[in-house]
């Protein structure tokens, strides 16, 4: 029975290996095509390269913080307020509980504001005065500062409903006699990676 549990327990494993081989390999092939896309001077496709290798978030991930280092020294270097955004929509699409890049999130903010604040047809309140439209613009990007209700409830959903299928593969993955049941194992599997399926999609859709 030990045997048997150490077997579910390897296959569990092996399919959350392979979903973060995935994310690597996804989010270092968008870093790249990134990088191609500055060097042939394409600096708008460079931007959504880099932003989709940071939402391909994986904790510990390379790819992820060299993403984020090429999209903020764009930023900075050309004020641009597309790759602020970018900065801004990748951290927020990989917050659940808490957030990985809460300071580059802030820095966003706050540089979206400014610049943004530099156009007096940016902002609704219709005002000639700068800080007015500072304020107005803080104050729309404050509101956001949480993943969307709907977002968070399917991380969460998946979160359960891998819990669920892990508890179905270790007490009825194995039956009476020590054998592995098939129908269970099968069942629990399914729900684990549908569980994973909805963690995944909850976050990258925040």
């Amino acid at each position: 029975m030990k045997r048997h549990l150490i077997v579910i327990a390897a296959i569990v494993l092996a399919g959350l290996g392979a979903l973060g081989i995935r994310v690597v390999l996804e989010g270092r092939s968008a870093l790249a095509d990134g990088d191609e896309a500055l060097a042939n001077k394409r600096p708008g496709d460079a931007i959504s390269g880099w932003e989709a290798a940071a939402r391909w978030y994986l904790p510990g991930a390379p790819h992820v913080d060299e993403a984020y280092d090429r999209l903020l020294e764009f930023a900075r270097t050309h004020k641009s307020l597309t790759a602020w955004r970018a900065v801004r929509s990748a951290a927020r699409a990989t917050r659940s509980l808490w957030t990985p890049h809460a300071a580059h999130l802030a820095e966003a903010n706050a540089a979206i504001a400014e610049l943004s604040a530099d156009d007096p047809d940016a902002a609704r309140a219709s005002s000639n005065d700068r800080p007015t439209r500072l304020a107005w613009h803080q104050d729309r990007l404050a509101d956001d500062l949480r993943p969307s209700p709907g977002a968070a409830a399917l991380a969460i959903a998946g979160i359960v409903c891998w819990l669920v299928g892990i508890g179905v593969l270790v007490r009825r993955g194995v039956d009476a006699r020590g054998r592995l049941a098939r129908r269970p194992v099968l069942v629990g599997l399914a729900i684990t990676v549908m569980g994973v399926l909805g963690w995944a999609a909850g976050l990258y859709s925040a």
